[in-house]
């Protein structure tokens, strides 16, 4: 687990770890120089399975991971963001599908957004066998961070988190790991995960590392093993899309040159934007029955 001012929800995140059924764990909590009351709120459980890693500075998100990751003792690495939760059995269910198939390298689930106050925003099913994970993956990702546990000697195979991704350090380990071994999916809700303002998927600073890193990522994604032409038909879709908005935020920027040479990379997928602009605008225009 990783932490930045997250004294509203690391409570509820931390003590859904340490109430798990599976009790031969560690919490490696990375705290990347909060500024508010999170570590003293994690000190006052005073649970001797919870290490605290302080930082003397914020590192940002994919470095805070790569420590954390260098601190873990474990076989297994399961990651829970400071405002997620997971449900009492998530680290039995998965440990014991990586322990019984040893061609595994990731073991995921479903899992259910909810919002702030801890209200049901809906349920998000995935495929849950590798080949249509794979497949999935190249177009849109079926991972959530907070619902995944990976062999910890497999992604330190890869060399860790790659820290040239700011944003998508999740999508750029999927796509690693698929070269190591295979994917899979409980087909059960053990993660909640907390949609709010503050999340980092929200914050707009972000907004063009997320689309850097998706149009790098997804373009690299073509390249696994066991696509169809129709995946990766779909995976051009998405880059194309990701592409003009990059383009779009880097104008924003004030990067004209990386603006333009996106805009005419991309310049095919115009048409498929206008349309899916068209189609948002008329959902979020539907009159309430």
């Amino acid at each position: 687990m990783t932490c930045y001012n997250a004294a509203a929800t690391i409570e509820e995140s931390v003590r859904s770890v340490l109430s798990q059924t599976f009790n031969d764990f560690e919490l490696v909590l990375v705290d990347n120089c909060s500024t508010d009351e999170s570590m003293a709120v994690v000190q006052r459980l005073s649970d001797p399975r919870i290490r605290i890693v302080a930082l003397n500075k914020n590192h940002g998100r994919t470095p805070a991971l790569n420590i954390a990751l260098n601190n873990a003792r474990g076989k297994y690495v399961a990651i829970l963001d400071a405002d997620d939760t997971s449900t009492t059995d998530r680290f039995q269910l998965q440990a014991d599908l990586l322990e019984k198939k040893s061609d595994l390298v990731l073991v995921a689930s479903w899992y259910r957004n909810i919002d702030s106050h801890g209200n049901l925003i809906n349920e998000v099913r995935t495929p849950t066998k590798h080949l249509d994970l794979v497949r999935r993956l190249a177009s849109n990702c079926p991972f959530m961070n907070s619902a995944v546990m990976f062999k910890a000697d497999s992604i330190r195979r890869l060399g860790g988190y790659d820290e040239t991704f700011a944003y998508s350090q999740d999508l750029a380990l999927w796509l690693g790991l698929a070269t190591l071994g295979k994917f899979e999916i409980l087909p059960m809700f053990l993660t909640n995960i907390r949609l709010t303002t503050t999340s980092l998927t929200n914050i707009p600073s972000f907004g063009l590392a997320r689309t850097h890193d998706a149009y790098v990522l997804y373009r690299r994604a073509q390249a696994l093993e066991g696509l169809r032409v129709i995946d990766k038909l779909r995976g051009q879709r998405t880059i194309g899309l990701y592409g003009l908005l990059y383009a779009w935020r880097s104008l924003r920027a004030g990067n004209v040159v990386r603006a333009i040479g996106l805009t005419i990379t991309n310049f095919w997928a115009i048409p498929i934007a206008f349309f899916e602009l068209l189609r948002k605008g008329l959902k979020f225009f539907k009159p309430v029955k």
